[in-house]
């Protein structure tokens, strides 16, 4: 089974406009909603790939019973730990032109009360045959020091961890040995404190996230591709040439990529190539929708692996 666990959910909006004009006013042409936050994100992707999961976190209020009206039509099931505040709504500012621009709300706060039952919850899920991914950045003043607990939680018990969250956590995470971690290139050069941008330095920093703890590395670069690297090797994945129509989630889908291969039983080579698929299938979709998985499978075969 695969379980996500999304702590600070969202209502996705997205409104398209002509031109964004800030400063001035804007007249929106149409609008869609959809349910987000990473790890719900990364459930979507997965049930188009035909592999279940299960998402759980915190939610609350009506913003939150949208969002499972939304899943419970998506056919995917859900056990959240309900808190007081509101779910947190993200705005997503689409142009003609491909340009987003994204203000998102800081989300609820929860207390040590909140996150006990989060925890009790985990516990139900925590299994040597289950995957457990942690999405996203965690509530506002969420400590890092809860995070690691969580982390190892996971990995005591024989799961297997995967965690794609801000620096802090991530770094965090790394003490508990997951089996993947995904930031991208913005969120691996803050890591390494220097800013990285070449398939070499991005490789050269995944190394190092190997030899402090991560089994796994995957690192998005975008329209790029991505790296991936392992005990075995890395790899740059150079990603196949497609129309950008909404690049929002592309990183969730990268994940939920790796979430199904790792169920599958996929070498670490094909791994890596249907993730960069997945994502590079998912930005030819308007706004924050999945690709269909007969597009995934198509553009498989046009990824490009190369040994580093």
């Amino acid at each position: 089974m695969i379980v996500t666990f999304t702590l600070n959910p969202a209502i996705d909006r997205m409104l398209f406009i002509p031109k964004f004009i800030p400063g001035g006013v804007n007249r929106v042409v149409s609008t869609h909603s959809d349910a987000g936050g990473h790890g719900i994100n990364v459930c979507r992707a997965l049930k188009v790939m035909g592999t279940e999961a299960i998402a759980c976190g915190y939610i609350g209020g009506q913003n939150g019973r949208m969002i499972k009206d939304f899943l419970t039509s998506a056919s995917i099931p859900y056990d959240f730990v309900e808190v007081p505040g509101e779910t947190r709504i993200n705005i997503k500012i689409i142009e003609e032109d491909g340009r987003h621009t994204d203000i998102n709300e800081s989300g609820f706060e929860i207390n040590d009360n909140d996150f006990s039952r989060l925890s009790e919850r985990m516990g139900k899920y925590i299994s040597h045959d289950n995957i457990i991914a942690l999405c996203g950045a965690p509530t506002p003043h969420f400590e890092a020091d809860k995070y690691g607990y969580m982390c190892r939680r996971v990995t005591a018990r024989g799961a297997r961890l995967i965690v794609d969250t801000q620096p802090e956590y991530l770094m965090e995470s790394l003490k508990s040995k997951p089996v993947f971690v995904k930031p991208d290139l913005y969120e691996l050069s803050q890591i390494l404190g220097n800013e990285v941008s070449t398939p070499q330095e991005v490789c050269e920093g995944a190394r190092e996230l190997l030899g402090r703890g991560a089994q796994n590395v995957a690192v998005g670069m975008g329209g790029r591709g991505a790296v991936f690297a392992g005990a075995d090797g890395a790899l740059y994945i150079e990603a196949p040439e497609v129309p950008v129509v909404g690049p929002v989630g592309a990183g969730a889908v990268l994940v939920a990529g790796i979430c199904h291969a790792l169920q599958n039983s996929m070498d670490f080579e094909s791994m890596a190539k249907y993730a960069v698929a997945s994502a590079s299938a998912s930005v030819t979709v308007p706004g924050t929708g999945m690709a269909p998985r007969r597009e995934i499978l198509k553009l498989f075969p046009k990824v490009n692996a190369y040994w580093m």
